[in-house]
């Protein structure tokens, strides 16, 4: 009788600091949570508003999903970054565009090989449609 008097109340005070010490950190998980669809939300829009050429991130994103081998890209600042892979998937390579004074696009190739063709075929894609956007 002793013993049941002892390891109940040990027993009930263990369980009690358990839930006790979860229920914080579930609060906090929320709130992390709750962060980072903030970020999320806020860098949608952020992602939306910038242009290059006259197109907005969608439009690019949409020539990129037209492109074979093109993974993404990627406006930052004044310049465009494609990522692409290499026919059989096994390296991945990024060329940057920009614009020159007369609105001329410049590619060049940051890592991978010259003669790939998915740079060269985004590129005409990308003329095409700031054509269509003027």
């Amino acid at each position: 009788m002793k013993i049941s008097k002892v390891i109940i109340p040990l027993v009930v005070t263990t369980v009690l600091g358990f839930v006790a010490a979860n229920k914080k950190s579930f609060g906090r998980n929320s709130k992390i949570l709750s962060d980072k669809e903030k970020f999320t939300s806020e860098s949608t829009v952020n992602r939306s508003e910038k242009t290059f050429g006259g197109l907005k991130q969608a439009a690019i994103d949409e020539i990129v999903s037209n492109t074979a081998r093109a993974v993404k890209a990627m406006i930052n600042g004044d310049k465009l970054d494609l990522w692409y892979t290499s026919a059989s998937g096994k390296s991945k390579s990024i060329t940057s565009y920009t614009l020159d004074s007369t609105g001329k696009l410049i590619g060049q190739i940051v890592e991978g090989y010259s003669n790939a063709n998915t740079p060269h075929i985004f590129a005409e894609n990308l003329k095409e449609a700031m054509k269509q956007a003027k």
